[in-house]
């Protein structure tokens, strides 16, 4: 597998020029066409004559919303000039993140940001990674909102717990792992594993890795049975890692929303990009 269609999410956030930056370099890395999409907010239920009315207040709304989802796709244009990309695309939806899934399904990979704790809203972008997580069907890139320049070239960490969203994760992760330095395989004691369980099935992925032309090897880490997020990103920082992989939102819905989550509590922390699948 290799990345050949990547889309990244579109909007005038201070986080968009970094997203827009590591989506471009992937998609030049990978010879992949690039599509941005930008959804304006209006909802596609709303009749078509009802959106040109000239002169009414929700035309006129309807008219700002649009010209913002221009300027982000305008932005997202010089972006991609300058990393170099041969082959973009530019798609605006009068739609929200429902949109974006949508689109998302004819994608490799789909690149967004860190979920933004300002905007508490529900259904806005601060749920953007969950929501599309559990309904695009694919792979989320998600960037953190501080992101540097460093784009994906460093050592990978792959967090392996033996689940099926784990596993997808990682298949949707072995283009980069190919080309990494380095990818160290962690597993967390949360408790749900006998710790000689645990190390076979690290050893066995570590076999599994080194067929596949991956330089991997196992990394050690104690601890964390209370707060797996914290211990992932810890070993991460101390690793030296560029890229976290993991699976995400294993539990259901109700679980995450009441208790909360791994994933979420990544996603909160991260300062380093993360590749999730569900």
């Amino acid at each position: 597998m290799t990345y050949k269609s990547i889309l990244v999410h579109a909007d005038a956030s201070p986080s968009a020029l970094a997203r827009f930056r590591i989506a471009a370099q992937l998609a030049r890395r990978f010879d992949a066409h690039l599509s941005a999409c930008a959804p304006t907010g209006i909802s596609r239920f709303l009749p078509p004559d009802v959106l040109v009315r000239e002169g009414t207040p929700l035309a006129e709304c309807c008219a700002a919303m649009r010209a913002n989802a221009a300027d982000a796709l305008r932005s997202f244009a010089q972006v991609a000039s300058q990393e170099g990309v041969a082959l973009v695309e530019e798609r605006m939806i009068d739609d929200d993140a429902g949109g974006i899934a949508l689109h998302a399904r004819y994608a490799d990979l789909v690149v967004v940001s860190q979920p933004d704790q300002a905007l508490p809203t529900r259904g806005s972008a601060s749920e953007l990674p969950g929501y599309l997580l559990r309904e695009c069907g694919r792979p989320l890139l998600v960037v953190p909102r501080e992101a540097g320049a460093a784009g994906l070239e460093g050592d990978i960490l792959f967090a392996w717990d033996g689940s099926v969203e784990a596993t997808r994760a990682l298949i949707a992760a072995l283009p980069l792992m190919r080309t990494a330095p380095g990818v160290g395989i962690v597993h967390v004691d949360d408790g749900r594993a006998w710790p000689d369980e645990a190390r076979a099935s690290a050893q066995a992925m570590l076999q599994y890795l080194r067929r596949q032309g991956v330089a991997a090897q196992v990394c050690r880490h104690q601890g964390g049975r209370f707060d797996v997020a914290g211990a992932l990103l810890s070993a991460a920082a101390e690793t030296g890692a560029g890229l976290l992989v993991m699976g995400g939102y294993g539990r259901s819905p109700l679980h995450e929303s009441l208790l909360g989550g791994v994933s979420a509590a990544v996603l909160r922390s991260m300062t380093l990009p993360v590749l999730l699948a569900h």
